[in-house]
């Protein structure tokens, strides 16, 4: 997301991460990792149920396409150290207008499952489009 976080920018897309920590692993993630992006610390999990995400179950966790993608993330140099919060709780993808409106939901079928950064960035040029509005992401 780094890469492209100049193209949200220019459309006027906020990206706003939401992590299962509570305020000091927040802090801590914001340190080592240094995302761009706001955090907002949700140790309840609120927004994932009030968003319908779901939880893993341990054969998705231990399937061997998930061992696959593991190695691939070591093996370029993306780790995430210990995990925090609910390790069964899939993530998911929301663009929400500015009247709370979700325009468009992705729910991760396995932990590793997220949508590309084009992939979002085809979807809000869809959005914009339906809205009436031309401007290319």
């Amino acid at each position: 997301m780094r890469q492209t976080k100049s193209r949200f920018d220019k459309i006027g897309a906020q990206i706003i991460l939401v992590g299962m920590g509570d305020r000091e692993q927040t802090e801590t993630f914001r340190r080592d990792f240094a995302p761009e992006f706001s955090i907002v610390c949700d140790p309840e999990r609120r927004l994932y149920q009030a968003y319908g995400l779901k939880r893993a179950g341990l054969l998705q966790m231990a399937s061997p396409s998930m061992f696959v993608k593991g190695m691939k993330a070591l093996g370029s140099g993306v780790g995430m150290g210990i995990p925090q919060g609910d390790v069964l709780q899939l993530s998911g993808v929301f663009i929400i207008d500015t009247q709370g409106t979700v325009r468009f939901s992705y729910h991760a079928a396995n932990p590793a499952d997220h949508p590309s950064p084009e992939e979002l960035l085809s979807a809000l040029s869809r959005i914009k489009q339906k809205d009436g509005s031309a401007e290319e992401p």
